[in-house]
Parts: structure tokens; C-alpha cells; sequence
């Protein structure tokens, strides 16, 4: 397999497929409840983990999809000395944290 396409072939950026990461988040909460995302750490696609300070919560929404309540953060955080934006999802359900796409 070609060394910047994932199994599933989508292209991926550095060592990173672009969709539908799974992470472990640590986030702050305030007094009214409101989660802010700090840092976060996966595994790559060569099956080393790697942590991510995220620098800038740039937005923040509460969505329904397809019945599934999420809450979706735009943020900003350096990947290997690049910064990049991305869009992180809470699901609030389950419980779990996913980077949902990048954004550049």
C-alpha cells in the first residue's frame, strides 16, 4: 500500500487518516458545566500514541445527527510542527471523543 493512503484509501496527513479518530481527551469543565477540550492522545497508524496539546478552542456547538447528540468543537493544535484546525466531537451518549475531520 502506497505510504500516504490508509487501508480504506483515504489519503491521510503525516501519519494520520483525516476522518474519524478516536481519541482519549482530558477537558476542563466551569461552574455552568461547559466542557473545553486541553489535550488529547491516539494512535497512529504505526501503532505509537501520540498526545496533542490543542492551543485554541476556536468554536463550539450542540448538534443532533441522525438523533445522536454531539458536541462539536473546532480547534486548533500543532500535529508535527504544523498547526492545523480541526473538528472534534463529544458524543454525549456514549461518551466518546473522536477527531471528526481536519479542516486544514
Amino acid at each position: 500500500m502506497e505510504g500516504n493512503v490508509n487501508r480504506e484509501g483515504q489519503k491521510k496527513i503525516g501519519a494520520l487518516s483525516p476522518v474519524n479518530i478516536p481519541i482519549q481527551m482530558i477537558c476542563g469543565m466551569d461552574t455552568t458545566g461547559s466542557i473545553t477540550p486541553i489535550r488529547f492522545r491516539f494512535q497512529t497508524d504505526e501503532d505509537s500514541i501520540e498526545t496533542i496539546h490543542i492551543q485554541k478552542v476556536v468554536s463550539r456547538d450542540e448538534k443532533n445527527y441522525v438523533g445522536i447528540r454531539e458536541i462539536r468543537f473546532i480547534c486548533m493544535a500543532l500535529f508535527s510542527g504544523l498547526q492545523r484546525i480541526m473538528e472534534i466531537r463529544y458524543s454525549v451518549e456514549s461518551q466518546k471523543w473522536r477527531i471528526f475531520q481536519f479542516l486544514s
